[in-house]
């Protein structure tokens, strides 16, 4: 499933101690983690290293930022080398998770296969690892840190982070934020927040964080929501005392053998026109749920609310979530043949009903976990209105 990196040469171990004031050690512990240190008694951080930009260098110029993948990797191992004082923060250890392809080729059993591995090496009775980082290509970056979030079962620090320009640039942004991360990830205030996401100087949460441009380094943000602190020389200054995020669930998959096994679900554009027969041939291709993304807060057209009625009937769920960059949609006062997705994406909808539908929640179930909070907010007493 993951494999842990192989023992560093004494080549490399020799290029860290060459520009840092004490000796590199490598030494494995109980999980088989191989621990990369100054000095044992700094916090230790693994590592899991999915790929992306930060691996990433180009052959054709130190300027090119659109192109990049076609040069040689640079492993974490050698982000180290050149910038040790990521050690003077920390231990690492490096879990190799990356695939060639770039990471719109990956699919959901990656984030089971980084939650498994983070389960076990962070929430382990009597585990030492302080909390853990996450290389990832950025275009699908928030689908692995959402999916990890919502199945990781206790409170340390799990940190996303990446970079938008390759290692080649010529202000590449990959080594800070791997810097930044590690000092968020062994900073004992970052406990209890849930996932977090460390890019650009900022830190904010991996419930609510989503890439919002394409190409700038200041791209995942929680827009409505706000950051929970920001990196000043480096180090983590937090703006809130440590607490978890409204309508934030857990997730149990410690039965599940094989992220294989998580039910399909499909995102669908719910554009003017909305073709519902897409609807269904995404079931007979072997949807088990289905995200559309409607128009302004979540509406769907008239024929797409028939059809989710008819699918509903079969124990399918169809999620509206919203095509606008941020806002929500919520539930409507009556009974609806769909789920209304809140404040998340299509993305994370896609994420949270495929988790929904892995742990048996059935149709039901699924709404009240997408729904319940805010319903309690908006339907109640003072909003008797709706219903006289």
């Amino acid at each position: 499933m993951f494999q842990v990196s192989k023992l560093l040469t004494t080549a490399f171990v020799a290029s860290i101690a060459l520009v840092t004031a004490s000796p590199v050690t490598v030494k494995r512990d109980n999980f088989g983690l191989e621990w990369i240190s100054k000095d044992s008694s700094l916090p230790k951080v693994v590592l899991y290293n999915t790929g992306g930009t930060i691996d990433s260098t180009s052959n054709y110029s130190t300027i090119d930022n659109v192109n990049y993948g076609s040069g040689p990797a640079f492993i974490p191992e050698y982000m180290l080398g050149n910038y040790s004082v990521i050690l003077e923060k920390a231990q690492i250890a490096i879990v190799d998770m990356s695939k060639a392809g770039g990471s719109s080729n990956l699919n959901s059993t990656l984030y089971f296969n980084v939650s498994k591995a983070a389960n076990e090496h962070l929430c382990s009775e009597g585990s030492d690892i302080a909390g853990a980082v996450m290389f990832h290509g950025t275009n699908t970056e928030e689908d692995t840190f959402f999916g990890v979030d919502l199945t990781l079962n206790c409170s340390k620090p799990f940190v996303a982070t990446g970079a938008m320009r390759p290692q080649s640039y010529i202000s590449h942004d990959g080594p800070s934020n791997f810097y930044q991360a590690v000092a968020v990830a062994s900073d004992p205030k970052a406990g209890d927040r849930g996932g977090l996401v460390v890019f650009n100087d900022r830190i904010s949460s991996a419930f609510y964080t989503i890439k919002t441009n394409g190409n700038t380094p200041d791209t995942f943000k929680a827009l409505e929501q706000g950051n929970l602190g920001a990196c000043l020389g480096g180090q983590p200054y937090w703006y809130f005392e440590p607490s978890y995020p409204v309508a934030r669930y857990h997730f149990d998959l410690s039965s599940m053998q094989d992220g294989n096994q998580l039910p399909h679900v499909v995102v669908l554009f719910g554009s003017q026109g909305f073709d519902t027969s897409l609807m269904y041939a995404a079931v007979a291709n072997g949807a088990k749920g289905i995200v559309i993304m409607g128009a302004g807060a979540g509406q769907l057209s008239t024929d797409a609310v028939k059809v989710a009625g008819e699918l509903k009937a079969q124990g399918i769920p169809v999620v509206a979530s919203l095509r606008p960059v941020t806002g929500a949609s919520a539930p409507k006062p009556f009974e609806q043949n769909y789920i209304s997705s809140g404040y998340m994406q299509a993305g994370k909808a896609r994420i949270q009903l495929q988790l929904c539908l892995a742990t048996g929640m059935g149709w039901e179930g699924c709404r009240d976990i997408f729904e319940k909070d805010m319903r309690e907010v908006i339907y109640n007493d003072a909003t008797s209105y709706y219903f006289s």
